[in-house]
């Protein structure tokens, strides 16, 4: 095994700055793991060469229909698919020291994640919120402006996201992520300063251009760290920061109303800015403290040596490439045309187009109908737009949760979505009883449920070639976020407030689309699972078709069909080691 040996940029500028100890730096961790991407070839090759341990062979022809919907079916035998119990947090046979490694990442990623997802939506939400309480008219806001500063703000992510698909494997994400949120904190801080509506759009702007690399890299650190059964639960906590921070956002605002408007000749929905802003700074100094980068980039001040071998353990054994993307990858020839001819970079792509546009939540239009029915306060209207976020929380602790412990990720997305198609049917229809309106904007968050099951699962399925995964990743979420910019501009025209015909009719549409690409999807997924049963140590084949044994592995099939799970070691001692 080649040991990694590369230029390393990005630490030796971080070195050379001369950092004190309690500052987070790049940890020289070196282990027969981690390969050179520049020799990655060679080491398949010697890879080649070496035989296959064959743990089990399976004969397919009385193989059941339902078989086809697991989707570990080939990655692990059938042994070790009865060993799991979906009841435990932690797998059976999980070491004390893995344990404590997982407890550790779910404070320095998980937790992390959720507070930076809660605060970036305290104040996405605020700007909804303040647009109806007293900003629409002190900042003399007219027509679509609403919705045109909403499209901004994406236009400003879209835009900054292009230069992550070569630094974000290729730089430390710890100071990445920190640079870019106090940029965040910033000008969010400084949007109470806005006197018109467009100074508030070049202000959002920026703001959208630093959060561009949030989303990307909290999902790219949890796949780096943590296996496909765990990561959905730990992604569903980072998005209850999302629906945290709406909820939090109405009652913030509410309480700023109420309590600050006025004060030192501020409006209420200006103090709740800098409210935001404030808070945003002391994230971006805790994520500076917590965020480990990846198991083979890590800058981790609380992580030990071991700790990091054993992540890096953890990630070979669920067959993820820890090579080190390098300069030269990236713009390597053969690494393009894999990314432009993997069925990957198309159907993920377009999945994630309609995923981006099933949610009718971003466009406001439960609070603008709320304000359509002229009967709440500003403080109480505020308060009830907590109510479906709220719901949310709920949704995606099922939905994340479900398909970690069923593995069942295909399926638990699909039912999600589900509930959101029958949700904007119902608003769609619009001319239905006032609970059933209630009843589709409380079940709208289901929209976003999937999301932490998804982009894991899309991670997971790349997880072979790391640099390749890195630019299809950038590329489908890229393709999903840029859709959001026009499509809400299409769909939901601030005009079109409360009904919005197109809008919940389009997201019903979206929602059968994304079911029936993702339905395309698992079939290819499970087409290359099968492929690549023999790296997971299980031969397949089907006597019904003729298939058989090559005779090199008939001693090894008859070593694997005598053996019995029963002969392996128990806790009692048998009578010869009772005799030593």
């Amino acid at each position: 095994m080649v040991k990694l040996r590369l230029p390393k940029f990005p630490q030796k500028l971080l070195s050379a700055v001369a950092l004190p100890k309690f500052m987070p730096h790049y940890r020289e961790v070196d282990d027969d793991l981690i390969e050179d991407e520049v020799t990655g070839e060679a080491e398949k090759t010697e890879k080649a060469d070496e035989p296959v341990v064959v743990r089990e062979f399976r004969d397919e022809a009385n193989k059941s229909w339902w078989a086809y919907f697991d989707e570990y079916e080939y990655r692990e035998t059938k042994e070790e698919s009865k060993n799991h119990k979906w009841w435990y947090w932690f797998e059976p046979g999980t070491s004390a020291a893995e344990k404590k490694l997982i407890c550790k990442l779910d404070v320095f990623i998980a937790f992390y994640a959720f507070l930076g997802y809660w605060i970036k939506y305290i104040d996405t939400a605020n700007l909804n919120n303040a647009y109806v309480s007293g900003m629409k008219e002190d900042l003399g806001m007219k027509g679509n402006d609403l919705i045109n500063t909403q499209v901004l703000f994406t236009v400003g992510q879209i835009i900054f996201e292009l230069p992550w698909v070569y630094f974000l494997p290729r730089v430390s994400v710890t100071y990445a992520v920190f640079f870019c949120e106090l940029v965040w904190a910033t000008f969010t801080l400084v949007i109470y300063r806005a006197e018109g509506p467009a100074a508030l759009k070049g202000f959002r702007f920026v703001v959208g251009a630093a959060e561009a690399i949030f989303f990307p890299a909290v999902h790219y650190m949890l796949s780096c760290w943590y296996k496909p059964t765990e990561v959905s639960r730990r992604g569903g906590f980072f998005y209850m920061g999302q629906f945290l921070g709406v909820l939090t956002s109405g009652l913030l605002q509410s309480a700023a109303f109420r309590d600050l408007n006025g004060v030192h000749g501020l409006a209420g929905w200006k103090w709740m800015f800098i409210i935001d802003g404030c808070i945003s700074f002391g994230v971006a100094f805790i994520g500076l403290a917590l965020i480990p980068g990846t198991p083979t980039n890590c800058y981790s001040l609380w992580l030990t040596d071991d700790e990091i071998r054993l992540a890096r353990e953890r990630m070979a054994s669920n067959h993820s490439n820890l090579a080190k993307p390098t300069v030269k990858s990236f713009f390597n020839l053969k690494t393009w045309t894999n990314v432009l001819t993997s069925w990957h970079v198309y159907v993920l792509s377009i999945a994630n187009i309609f995923f981006f546009n099933v949610n009718n939540t971003s466009s406001g239009s439960f609070t603008l109908w709320l304000k359509s029915l002229q009967r709440y306060s500003t403080g109480k209207l505020n308060n009830l737009s907590t109510l479906p976020p709220a719901l949310g929380i709920v949704w995606v602790f099922i939905s994340c949760f479900g398909a970690d412990f069923t593995r069942k990720r295909f399926f638990m997305m699909v039912f999600a979505i589900i509930l959101n198609f029958i949700a904007n049917v119902v608003l769609a229809v619009w001319d239905v009883a006032e609970s059933a309106k209630w009843f589709g904007f409380c079940m709208s968050y289901w929209s976003w449920a999937p999301s932490s099951i998804l982009y894991p699962l899309i991670h997971d399925m790349m997880r072979h070639e790391v640099n390749q995964r890195n630019i299809e990743w950038m590329i489908t979420y890229i393709m999903g976020l840029q859709s959001s910019a026009w499509v809400s501009r299409l769909i939901f025209p601030t005009v079109d407030s409360p009904s919005f015909p197109k809008g919940f009719s389009s997201c019903a549409a979206f929602s059968g689309a994304f079911i029936v690409t993702m339905a395309v999807a698992y079939v290819l997924y499970k087409r290359d699972e099968k492929k690549r049963a023999m790296e997971y140590g299980i031969f397949v084949f089907n006597s019904a078709k003729g298939e058989t044994i090559p005779a090199e592995y008939q001693l090894t099939s008859e070593k694997v069909k005598n053996s019995d799970p029963s002969d392996e070691p128990s806790d009692e001692p048998s009578d010869s080691s009772s005799k030593e």
